[in-house]
């Protein structure tokens, strides 16, 4: 897989969106199963992998998160996770701007799933 490099990370030319697994249509896959098709992606050189803050359900806000916990244990160090914020869709609002508090108060509402394993800076 070839790498580019954003900033001062080296990520796969090609990233793995994981709306699918938790969101939008169509029926969520399985936690476990989201995981093992995660890790596969990384066995084969994929390390950029995208998620969003409202990639969840009312009932489990979390559960991409818990899926991308679960198939990065133990491999955290290989793999960059990028993160979008700024909809609200149980407010259905767009945040046009989004300062630095801003992306920090989104991304610690998001740790719970991800635990230990999410970036911060």
């Amino acid at each position: 897989m070839k790498k580019r490099v954003l900033g001062n990370l080296e990520v796969s030319e090609i990233g793995v969106g994981c709306m699918g697994m938790s969101h939008a249509a169509g029926t969520p896959m399985d936690m476990d199963e989201a995981a093992r098709v995660l890790r596969a992606a990384v066995d084969m050189g994929y390390t950029f992998f995208d998620r969003a803050k409202n990639y969840g359900f009312k009932d489990d806000p979390n559960h991409n998160e818990k899926i991308l916990g679960k198939a990065f244990q133990g491999i955290r160090d290989k793999v960059v996770i990028a993160f979008k914020c700024g909809v609200d869709l149980t407010k259905k609002t767009v945040h046009r701007a989004n300062p630095r508090h801003a992306l920090r108060r989104a991304h610690d509402g998001k740790r719970e799933g991800l635990g230990r394993y999410t970036d911060t800076g």
